[in-house]
C-alpha cells in the first residue's frame, strides 16, 4: 500500500472500532439483540470481573438477555474513545456511564471502562475481547429485593 492508503486505512479502521462502542450501546439500550451481537467477533470473550467470563456469541446472547431481564431499562454512554492499530488487531478503552432502572422504578447510576480487544475479520471489525470488569457505583447499589434475575443463573 502506498502511504495514502495506509493512513486511509488507518482512519477508517478507527472510525469503524469507535463505532463499535456506539453499537453495542444502542444494541444493548433498544434490547436489539442482532444489533448487540453485530459487534462481537464468532468466538469473543465479555469478561465481566476475573472470574466470570462469556465466551462465544451464543453466551454472549444468554447474558445480555439475563441483563434485559433483570433490569427494567437501563442507557449507556461512551466517551474518551482510544484506539491503537496494530494491522488487523486493535485494543481500545473507553469509559463508559450508565443509568439503570432497577423493576422497582428506581434508578442507579454506575460507571466504569472497557478495555477491548478487537480484530479484522474480513472487510469488519468486531470486538474479539471485552473486559467491563472495572466498574464504579455512584449510587447505592440495588439489595436483593430490587433484582429479580442475577446474572449467576446463566
Amino acid at each position: 500500500m502506498t502511504d495514502i492508503e495506509d493512513r486511509l486505512d488507518r482512519i477508517e479502521s478507527e472510525l469503524a472500532i469507535q463505532r463499535l462502542a456506539s453499537e453495542y450501546c444502542h444494541g444493548a439500550d433498544r434490547r436489539d439483540l442482532d444489533r448487540f451481537l453485530a459487534v462481537w467477533a464468532p468466538t469473543a470473550v465479555w469478561q465481566m470481573s476475573e472470574d466470570v467470563r462469556y465466551e462465544g456469541l451464543e453466551a454472549i446472547a444468554s447474558v445480555v438477555q439475563a441483563q434485559w431481564r433483570t433490569f427494567a431499562q437501563y442507557v449507556h454512554w461512551t466517551t474518551n474513545h482510544t484506539v491503537w492499530i496494530d494491522g488487523d488487531e486493535a485494543r481500545g478503552e473507553c469509559d463508559v456511564a450508565t443509568y439503570v432502572r432497577l423493576h422497582s422504578g428506581r434508578w442507579v447510576r454506575t460507571g466504569g471502562t472497557y478495555r477491548d480487544k478487537y480484530r479484522r475479520i474480513g472487510a469488519r471489525w468486531l470486538i474479539a475481547h471485552r473486559d467491563a470488569s472495572t466498574r464504579l457505583d455512584i449510587d447505592p447499589i440495588p439489595d436483593e429485593s430490587e433484582i429479580r434475575l442475577r446474572l449467576d443463573d446463566v
